[in-house]
């Protein structure tokens, strides 16, 4: 017989170790496409694990938010209810208490009647009131950073502490509860010297803690007492507490922004509380800023009268409205949207530069109806006033009341510009400053405006780097580079209020006497907001502290960081130069420290766009103070001869520079009179001219009376009345063609 599978003639015959290793390597390939299919299931059921997971985590931290902010509410509710109770009880025992005092004042009225001696009754003793049970619970401890401050007994125990303190009013034994927990668990978020931002960020009871225990110990227990006696504050405290919107951290950010004194927090709470009643039909955190920044604003502001004119010709509200009619007038215009800005997105720092204007309603409604330009374009304001030389030159004054419509009508000049870009904007909603300055040709006056929800804006300052405002919160004179660039949100980042709540904790560690600690958080804020000078500002002051052995080279080092970082920031450097003066200068010798003083000023200069008037003259006064410290007046003498003919012009520098090297030299008249004559040298020199341009001629006639002034200290009365009559002509001269307008 054949075989099954004969092989064909002609094909070779294939041997049987070939077919095996055929069969091996298939098994080989189903093995291993079997495997990667295994794989890809388990990698797919990992990746759904670890979905499912992460999904988990975010429900439940939903529902421990959730769960945190109805706990909340309920405890305002709760706060609420019981103030009203309370209330209602006072006023019933009020009304008793006045029907018995008329009930025995008509028994008075009856006549006398004869009583039979009673025998008296033995005295009672007084009733000692025993202490709450439930205020035990300030005794017990709370995790505040932990894993296990997340757990429902930690949260429930942290929760009903609280509630205690709101419903009690207790807020003693609360503060002292709060003291020792964060006493005990600040620390923990400083790790082997460096500030732990993740383990911060896992511990929102340590924040709430501190926040809540830093506004108690700054307003005092005692006073947050007496304030909830009354109407306003009785409703207030419950929702500052515990509302969603978190107003206790808007309040505390607020006041380290405008570096507020603790001192000062209680009567603005209590006003802010006033304005908040106001909101009760409104939703209250959509104008919670806007009552915070009214309550900020200064009283000599709000108290202080418009700049309209009565007139018997015209029928005319001069008087402003008061500072309660501007909170209304902006919740009103906003629930309108009458207004350019979204009122609950600007900061109380933004609505200060709002809130501060003082008008009467007539002006506010004609700026909001009659000029129409965008926010982005309301430096264009500036320019709608036509600019009036008779005005300027010859004093002349076209107005009779001051409204809006007269100076757009009549012109003006640059005062009356700003004034009308500046009030206007208010009005809309707009936050804005109203900026003078000094320059080459003369006093000025320009305008700042925030024309967008993140960055400031000069308008109309041609060049003027002097410009100062006044700031609404303190009426103190501030330069515009602390909107410009201080305010200015792209500027110091998103990061502003994580900074502000580090300088929080830095205070809390400075009250523990932590000052190691304290250092830390300064440092962390710094990192956080560069931008932002408070963080700089507070590390400065408490490594200048004796006992905090700041040593010389670390002195040199954060002032070499803050030039090389900010050396296009003046108010860095003259942070910088503050330093130096205080800390750096009295540890090193005289000629380093001229030597390091001449350098910046150059610096300044180059890297400054010819630097800040102020800033320069400045710079030039601690070289001068460097050489007196020595006893060098020879040298004194030859650095502002020298200086005056570098600067000379600059006519602001320039007559800066005269002020101080009288100073320096007032005490000895034949140095005045030397001082004098080099005045007029380098002023004839460099700064005297043709020119036919008022506001120039001006300026240079206002130095040569200053200089005249000199010469008449000096003893050479003779030369003074010479120059005072040279200014006095050039200045009429100048004058001629300027005529007035009918």
């Amino acid at each position: 017989m054949n075989p099954v599978n004969p092989l064909r003639p002609g094909f070779p015959k294939h041997k049987k170790s070939s077919s095996g290793g055929i069969i091996i390597t298939i098994v080989l390939v189903l093995a291993l496409a079997a495997g990667g299919v295994a794989y890809h299931r388990v990698s797919v059921q990992r990746k759904a694990a670890a979905a499912e997971l992460a999904a988990r985590k975010e429900a439940e931290a939903k529902a421990a938010r959730a769960r945190k902010a109805a706990e909340l509410e309920a405890a305002r509710r709760k706060a609420e209810e019981r103030a009203r109770a309370e209330a209602e009880e006072k006023a019933r025992l009020e009304a008793e208490r006045l029907a018995a005092e008329e009930a025995t004042g008509k028994r008075q009225n009856k006549e006398p009647e004869v009583a039979e001696p009673s025998p008296e009754e033995p005295k009672e003793e007084p009733v000692v009131q025993e202490e709450d049970p439930r205020l035990e619970i300030f005794k017990k401890p709370v995790l505040l950073v932990s894993l296990k401050a997340n757990n429902a007994a930690n949260r429930k125990l942290f929760t009903d502490a609280f509630n205690l303190a709101l419903e009690t009013g207790r807020y003693d034994l609360y503060a002292d509860f709060l003291r020792s927990n964060l006493e005990r668990d600040a620390v923990k978020v400083i790790k082997f010297g460096k500030f732990d931002a993740s383990m911060y960020d896992q511990s929102p009871y340590l924040m709430r803690a501190n926040e809540l225990y830093q506004l108690i110990s700054k307003v005092g227990a005692e006073t947050i007492q007496e304030q909830i006696k009354e109407s306003s504050p009785r409703y207030f405290y419950p929702w500052l507490f515990s509302d969603p919107s978190d107003p206790l951290r808007l309040f505390l950010r607020t006041m380290a922004r405008e570096q507020t004194p603790g001192e000062e927090w209680g009567g603005i709470l209590r006003k802010w509380a006033e304005f908040w009643m106001k909101t009760s039909a409104m939703p209250r955190s959509r104008y919670s800023s806007l009552a915070l920044a009214c309550a900020m604003l200064n009283p000599r502001i709000a108290s202080s009268p418009s700049k309209l004119r009565a007139s018997s010709s015209t029928n005319i509200s001069t008087t402003p409205l008061t500072l309660e009619q501007v909170f209304e007038y902006f919740m009103e215009m906003d629930e309108a949207r009458e207004l350019l800005t979204d009122i609950s997105k600007l900061s109380p720092s933004e609505l200060l530069f709002v809130v501060d204007v003082r008008l009467p309603r007539s002006e506010m409604d004609w700026a909001r109806k009659k000029v129409r330009l965008t926010r982005k374009g309301w430096g264009g304001a500036y320019s709608m006033i036509r600019y009036r030389m008779d005005r300027a030159a010859l004093g002349k004054d076209p107005y009779t009341n001051y409204t809006f419509q007269e100076i757009l009508d009549e012109g003006g000049i640059c005062m009356d510009q700003a004034y009308f870009a500046v009030n206007t904007a208010k009005c809309n909603g707009i936050p804005s400053a109203y900026v003078t300055g000094d320059g080459n040709r003369g006093p000025h006056a320009w305008v700042n405006l925030l024309t967008t929800d993140e960055t400031w804006q000069s308008y109309g300052g041609y060049g003027y780097n002097t410009g100062h405002f006044s700031h609404p919160h303190n009426c103190k004179s501030k330069h515009e580079s602390t909107l410009l660039q201080g305010m200015d949100k792209k500027v110091n980042g998103a990061r502003l209020d994580t900074s502000l709540d580090y300088l929080s904790l830095a205070d809390l560690f400075e009250e523990m006497q932590k000052p190691d600690c304290a250092r830390v958080m300064l440092e962390a804020a710094t990192q956080a907001t560069p931008g932002s000078p408070l963080g700089w500002e507070r590390l400065i002051a408490l490594m200048g502290r004796p006992e905090s052995g700041t040593k010389l080279e670390e002195w040199d080092e954060l002032v070499a960081m803050i030039k090389r970082k900010f050396r296009s920031r003046p108010d860095y450097l003259a942070m910088a130069a503050r330093v130096e003066d205080e800390y750096i200068f009295p540890m090193r010798d005289a000629s380093t420290n001229k030597r390091h003083v001449a350098r910046d000023l150059k610096k300044l200069e180059k890297e400054t766009d010819e630097g800040r008037s102020d800033l320069t003259s400045a710079a030039i006064k601690r070289q001068a103070d460097l050489l007196m410290e020595n006893g060098d007046k020879a040298g004194v003498a030859a650095l502002y001869r020298k200086s005056m003919k570098d600067y000379a012009r600059r006519a602001e520098v320039f007559e800066a520079l005269m002020g101080q090297y009288y100073e320096y030299v007032s005490q000895d008249q034949e140095a005045v009179l030397q001082m004098a004559k080099e005045a007029e040298s380098s002023y004839n020199r460099y700064i005297r001219t043709k020119s036919g341009d008022y506001f120039k001629v001006k300026k240079e006639a206002a130095i040569q009376r200053r200089i005249a002034g000199y010469y008449e200290k000096g003893g050479n009365g003779k030369k003074a009345d010479s120059l005072r009559k040279d200014a006095e002509k050039r200045e009429k001269n100048s004058k001629k063609g300027i005529r007035e307008e009918n």
